[in-house]
């Protein structure tokens, strides 16, 4: 039984350290673009200057972003490779290739990174039980986890405030274990942890 509620304890944690890493990078790649496109592009120094060259952007988000979606593509292929069935299209392709390993995220749009990240993280998530018990990643969920702390301490997301859970019991089973949903737009709706159940967003 303890060894239950540990695996669910760490599971949760795990999983929450997963979800975040669609919309962190969809923030981050934002972050570089929207940065891009207020700079004065004419303010580039060609190569050859005496003066040190002033990039058009805020390089680092969008280098920080690359960093957290190779480390999670490197995370996915070794669970992929420890649990063998199909994986998902964007953890064998969807990835800008270095000489020997991914590099980061291929030339795309913000929300088509988020896309494939989340393509990427849906399929962890289904497959935690088994990295629960795969003593071979050694500290390897560990270290996805912290990349995505980092990332968040460096660029936090000015998404609306929520409780992890409401006061409120879920009417389905009665646990009081009810969290929104979120999407690129914001609220899409909400899950109950425990039964499952989903709700989504009225629309009208």
């Amino acid at each position: 039984m303890a060894s239950q509620q540990s695996e669910r304890i760490w599971s949760k944690w795990f999983a929450w350290h997963l979800r975040q890493a669609p919309f962190q990078i969809l923030h981050m790649r934002e972050l570089a673009e929207n940065t891009l496109a207020a700079q004065d592009t004419t303010a580039v120094r060609v190569s050859g200057s005496s003066e040190q060259a002033r990039l058009p952007y805020r390089v680092d988000p969008a280098d920080d972003a690359a960093l957290l979606y190779a480390t999670l593509v490197l995370f996915g292929r070794e669970v992929a490779e420890k649990i063998g069935g199909a994986s998902p299209r964007a953890l064998r392709e969807g990835m800008w290739r270095g000489r020997d390993e991914p590099q980061g995220i291929p030339l795309c749009r913000p929300d088509e990174a988020f896309a494939m990240t989340t393509e990427i993280v849906t399929w962890l998530l289904a497959c935690t039980h088994q990295i629960a018990h795969d003593s071979t990643l050694h500290d390897a969920p560990d270290q996805l986890a912290d990349v995505v702390r980092k990332m968040r301490g460096r660029y936090p997301r000015a998404e609306p405030a929520f409780k992890a859970y409401r006061p409120r019991p879920c009417p389905t089973c009665g646990e009081r274990t009810i969290r929104p949903l979120w999407g690129p737009d914001g609220l899409t709706g909400a899950r109950c942890d425990s039964c499952e159940q989903t709700w989504e967003k009225r629309t009208t």
